[in-house]
């Protein structure tokens, strides 16, 4: 009897990568000239401007990429210029016949692009974009003009060189030279595309998987930037408070107001037929309020940060990846400084007196799936008009863009992701090369608008952060349906959590919580009540907000 190996049933997962979102990012900047070039501009080249906190993600690396990234960029925009201009002004014949030849290697590639997605639509059965269609023929014609118009020229420049030649063989020499002189500029402008995707693919291996990415580039700027990516102080810029944290999923608020439970009704008293006067909404009131909101948030980090995992911590008595911390939200508008650090006397301060333009949040974070999944809870507390106001407010940060998660990918290294490197590099001729002026352009704007120094800060003026490189890497979209659950998921243990620990403070100090127990339940059942009516649909901007699976009660 032959025996059968044991087969482990279960498939034992890597350990997480904590530096996943970075190594994403970090891919981006050679990727994306769009993600690359905004990062620089509204981000590194912004000295006058704070710093967007890294939730899941080190921004000093991948600003480090974006610069060479850049740098080598430069170079290959200025050798294409160089080439072009060279060309132009030593062999026109020449020049004119690469262009031809390029203006008509981008016709096919367009025509055949068109061609094959259209063939894809029909047989997906997707509906084709009347305007995108539009468009892309439109190209698609431009360069079908440029190519017979540029080859008219070049045909006519060719003939009159070959009529002013003094003989047959001058004039075959004349055409042999000019064909020449085209190849020669178009493998010339070709060498500097191709090489530019070849070395990014060599940039990319180094970002595979189990790497840990570093800046590649020191300069003090980075390093700036790199103490100031980690404060408890968001400085923010226009309308997001919580910039750099993703997504709005939610928010709730409520205010209750702080009074005695009503009186227990006198048994003696209604025996003898004598009742007590009825008792007021005011004559319940306390004379002295029986508590400060830093005290609500003392008992609120104390609950919360048991959740905090560690060394021997026993599983189901913890989140895994949950911080629990102060957090300052500040308007750019207000802001004295640019120090990204509120020191513990001024968060007491700013909590006791939630009028002025800080606000203090207890920010509940869980970073999970190596940092592309990062989702936040805000509970805000405040005491004011003899009332408790607690707000809780979630935010979720998804994953990068697919294409910059390649690396992450089987075809991402090795021998497949070498050969689409050369095939990208082939391909992408004519619009690397229409896009090098402009590019060159671009970096001497941006050289020239941020050369000044920072110097003091203006009152009324924006210095908050309005940009994001975590969220601009980012489209929104959840990797699997996992990830949304896992969004949803810490935010409902949170936010349970949170109410009830509020409300076993609120019995402690002998308030009445009739109207805490109606809010907070009612949120719960309105869920629970959209859940019976949807069939477990999500729906929202982030996670479905309105789905919800099992049954939750009030917190008793």
């Amino acid at each position: 009897m032959t025996s059968v190996p044991h087969q482990n049933s279960y498939a034992t997962p890597f350990p997480e990568d904590p530096t996943t979102a970075t190594r994403h990012l970090c891919a981006a900047a050679y990727l994306d000239e769009d993600f690359r070039n905004t990062a620089l501009r509204e981000v590194y080249h912004q000295p006058r401007r704070a710093v967007a906190p890294s939730y899941g993600f080190n921004l000093g690396p991948v600003l480090g990429h974006c610069l060479r990234a850049r740098t080598v960029a430069v170079f290959r925009d200025a050798a294409i210029l160089l080439v072009l201009i060279v060309s132009f002004c030593a062999a026109g014949t020449a020049f004119f016949t690469a262009v031809a030849t390029l203006a008509g290697f981008y016709t096919a590639v367009a025509t055949a692009r068109l061609i094959r997605d259209l063939v894809r639509s029909l047989r997906d059965g997707t509906p084709i974009g009347l305007t995108t269609l539009i468009a892309r023929l439109l190209f698609a014609g431009l360069g079908l003009v440029v190519t017979i118009s540029v080859a008219s020229l070049f045909v006519t420049a060719l003939s009159f060189s070959a009529l002013s030649a003094a003989s047959i063989d001058g004039a075959a020499t004349s055409v042999v030279a000019t064909l020449g002189g085209g190849f020669l500029i178009v493998t010339l402008l070709a060498g500097c595309s191709l090489g530019w995707t070849l070395w990014r693919q060599a940039q990319l291996q180094n970002l595979r998987p189990g790497m840990v990415p570093a800046s590649p580039v020191e300069a003090p700027r980075l390093r700036e930037i790199e103490q100031q990516q980690y404060g408890n102080t968001v400085i923010y810029g226009d309308f997001r408070p919580f910039v750099g944290a993703g997504d709005w999923v939610d928010t709730w608020g409520s205010a209750i107001r702080l009074t005695r439970p009503p009186a227990e009704p006198d048994l003696n008293e209604r025996a003898h037929g004598r009742t007590r006067a009825a008792e007021t909404e005011g004559s319940r009131e306390f004379e002295q309020l029986p508590f400060q909101a830093d005290e609500v948030l003392a008992h609120l980090g104390w609950h919360l940060g048991s959740l905090v995992g560690g060394p021997g911590t026993v599983a189901g008595e913890s989140i895994t990846g949950l911080t629990v911390t102060d957090r300052v939200l500040l308007a750019g508008t207000e802001v004295s400084h640019l120090h990204p650090m509120t020191s513990p006397h001024d968060i007491a301060q700013i909590i006791r007196n939630p009028t002025t333009p800080a606000r203090h949040h207890l920010a509940c974070q869980v970073v999970s799936w190596g940092g592309e999944v990062v989702t936040t809870v805000y509970v805000h507390v405040a005491i004011q008009g003899r009332s408790l106001y607690l707000e809780v407010t979630t935010t979720a940060l998804k994953p990068c863009a697919p294409e910059f998660r390649i690396v992450d990918t089987v075809d991402g290294s090795g021998t497949v992701a070498w050969w689409r490197a050369v095939k990208d590099g082939l391909v992408g001729i004519p619009a690397t090369i229409v896009r090098a002026p402009v590019n060159l352009l671009q970096a001497l704007v941006t050289a020239i608008s941020t050369s000044g120094s920072a110097g003091p800060l203006q009152r009324g003026l924006d210095y908050g952060a309005r940009v994001a490189v975590r969220e601009l890497g980012s489209r929104g979209h959840a990797r699997n349906l996992v990830q949304l659950l896992d969004i949803d998921k810490y935010q409902r243990l949170i936010e349970r959590r949170v109410f009830a620990a509020v409300l076993d403070f609120l019995d402690g100090k002998n308030v009445d919580t009739t109207e805490y127990r109606a809010r907070t339940g009612g949120r719960l059942n309105i869920e629970n009540a959209v859940l019976a009516g949807t069939g477990n649909t999500f729906h929202g901007p982030v996670s479905g907000r309105d789905s919800h699976v099992g049954k939750e009660e009030a917190p008793r």
